[in-house]
């Protein structure tokens, strides 16, 4: 009797215990699922707002880029619109090469610069760039103090040059830029240096 009594004991104990392990499982994976559950509702909330930042982002990209179509059917309206001004002018303008050379390795290009026929070096050279110039009764020409505010100083002065088709060379303007009426097509170049007339 006392055997078996020991054994229901032992039975109701390891009984006891199983139902504690049990437990103590299922208390870890309930506590484990209800993490899971707090992750997948944030993961849930960062889906849903990246959805809606990736929507909103997706509409502004919508309307950007009807802007900018409008705005490149707008350029090509008006560029048109240009062409067809500068064919009705052709008649009328030029083109002219000019070159400022700040004597420094800084050289700047205007290439086929738009300027009125009979148009003077001066004037065409005030159409791409800043010029502060004197005029001189005794000579009746302009003289050329500053370009883009670089201004004439001790030995150095701005002088121009044409480039010489035949000789293939630069040579010196020998009027004031003012008097010297520019060709079409034609070459010039504004130079900061030491004039050298040799």
């Amino acid at each position: 009797m006392k055997e078996t009594k020991r054994r229901f004991i032992m039975v109701v104990l390891a009984w006891i215990a199983s139902l504690f392990l049990v437990s103590l499982v299922a208390a870890y994976y309930y506590v484990e699922f209800q993490k899971e559950k707090s992750a997948n509702t944030v993961y849930v909330t960062l889906y849903n707002n990246l959805l809606k930042n990736y929507t909103s982002l997706l509409q502004s990209y919508t309307e950007l880029l009807n802007d900018y179509n409008s705005l490149a059917q707008s350029y090509e309206t008006e560029r048109q619109n240009l062409t067809n001004l500068l064919q009705q002018y052709e008649s009328c303008i030029m083109r002219v090469n000019i070159c400022i050379d700040y004597g420094n390795g800084t050289i700047q290009w205007y290439n086929q610069t738009i300027v009125p026929l009979g148009c003077n070096l001066l004037q065409a050279t005030r159409m791409v760039a800043q010029v502060n110039s004197t005029y001189w009764p005794a000579y009746q020409a302009s003289f050329v103090d500053a370009i883009n505010g670089v201004w004439n100083k001790g030995a150095y002065y701005w002088m121009w040059y044409y480039w010489d088709e035949e000789s293939k060379a630069w040579k010196y303007g020998d009027c004031g830029a003012d008097l010297y009426i520019l060709s079409d097509g034609e070459t010039v170049r504004w130079r900061y240096e030491i004039p050298n007339y040799g």
